[in-house]
């Protein structure tokens, strides 16, 4: 599909610069020919957007491909992993089945929302996340915490509270600036 997309766009623009060099034909002005050419790059570039956002809603996560597993698929896709990240995943599978379905479902959510962002914004995310869970153990919450309530506001009451004295005053600077990159990365819950 991609594909044929392209060879369209590209022919498009083919066809409207072999117009002008025909014989007898009259000559575009150039903001015509411009603006006919910016259409046809804005119109591949939405065809692209849309075309990823249906293969991201096609492509199964993680979650569904192990849950869409036989148990013998499963125990040889462990059987290939070292015996530390295999306890690691087992471990995170337990967490996810013991959590009620609300939870479930709003992970399930955020894991859409992210396979969303553009690879840029997933790799800045990976980073934050990274430094999420390199906080200090007594940290983690109070951040966890405090990001979910920013998420819950809007825009002008989030900025608010994050120029806010008793902000500033209740995380360090580097937490400050990881809770204002969620905030810019994730948005708004609403």
């Amino acid at each position: 599909m991609r594909h044929f997309l392209l060879i369209a766009v590209l022919l498009a623009l083919l066809g409207a610069r072999s117009v002008p060099a025909q014989e007898g034909a009259p000559e575009r002005p150039l903001r015509q020919a411009l603006r006919e050419r910016a259409k046809a790059r804005a119109a591949a570039k939405a065809a692209k957007k849309e075309e990823t956002k249906s293969e991201i809603k096609e492509t199964p996560g993680p979650l569904e491909r192990w849950n869409r597993m036989t148990p013998e698929e499963r125990r040889a896709a462990l059987a290939r992993l070292t015996p530390e990240r295999r306890r690691e995943i087992q471990q995170k599978l337990q967490e996810f089945r013991n959590l009620p379905p609300e939870q479930r479902e709003q992970l399930r959510e955020r894991y859409r929302a992210f396979r969303q962002l553009p690879p840029e914004q997933q790799n800045r995310a990976r980073e934050l996340f990274r430094q999420f869970n390199s906080l200090p153990d007594d940290r983690r919450p109070l951040v966890k915490q405090e990001y979910e309530q920013l998420r819950s506001m809007p825009e002008s009451e989030r900025e608010a509270r994050m120029n806010s004295e008793a902000f500033r005053g209740r995380y360090s600077p580097p937490e400050q600036q990881m809770l204002r990159d969620l905030a810019q990365t994730f948005g708004s819950s609403r």
